[in-house]
């Protein structure tokens, strides 16, 4: 059941949920720099957010179905294997998104750079808040400029953490759904 093919085909699918999603998220981070109004930049982000979300879902659901159907009939595919096919999966989209962060806030010009795009957008998003709330973006703001650079280690297992809770949680219900049981068309006792 675990053989060479179950594991290429694990990580081929992996790779290619780890790009999709890396991409999704160098688009939004891109937009983050944009010149874009807030307005706008929001709903662009938006719609590409729930597009990546679908995709993310009905890929992890097509390759763990694909494998579920060519998975040996007498050994069926049970729960854990599918779970774990999902987990691992989300696992390997985590790395990559991680990666592809690192290599993104290096390319715009550091760390630094990438704050300071991000207190921009907090403070436009400031200024369209009442009064009784711009305290807590002034803190936000404050928190974000006081804080360290997180190492590429600290980076990349953030990102796991995010895609193992969201790929875990569809795990569990898309190994439900493509389970199969064994059929023992030959058993005896």
């Amino acid at each position: 059941m675990f053989g060479k093919s179950f594991w290429q085909q694990l990580l081929r699918d992996g790779a290619v949920l780890g790009l999709v999603m890396a991409a999704s998220h160098l688009f939004e981070s891109f937009m983050l720099f944009g010149n874009m109004s807030l307005s706008g930049m929001s709903l662009v982000v938006t719609i590409e957010m729930l597009i990546a979300a679908i995709f993310f879902v009905w890929f992890l659901y097509r390759s763990t179905k694909r494998r579920s159907l060519e998975a040996d009939p007498q050994f069926g595919f049970p729960y854990s294997t599918g779970l774990l096919y999902v987990f691992v999966m989300s696992v390997l989209s985590g790395v990559l998104v991680g990666l592809s962060h690192i290599i993104y806030i290096s390319a715009i010009g550091g760390y630094g750079a990438y704050v300071d795009a991000v207190i921009v957008r907090f403070e436009q998003m400031a200024a369209l808040m009442p009064a009784d709330n711009s305290a807590l973006f002034d803190q936000m703001i404050d928190q974000l400029t006081a804080s360290e650079k997180p190492s590429v280690m600290q980076t990349i297992i953030s990102s796991v953490d995010n895609y193992i809770i969201s790929g875990g949680f569809m795990g569990l219900i898309i190994a439900a759904v493509v389970r199969r049981e064994p059929k023992r068309d030959n058993f005896t006792e």
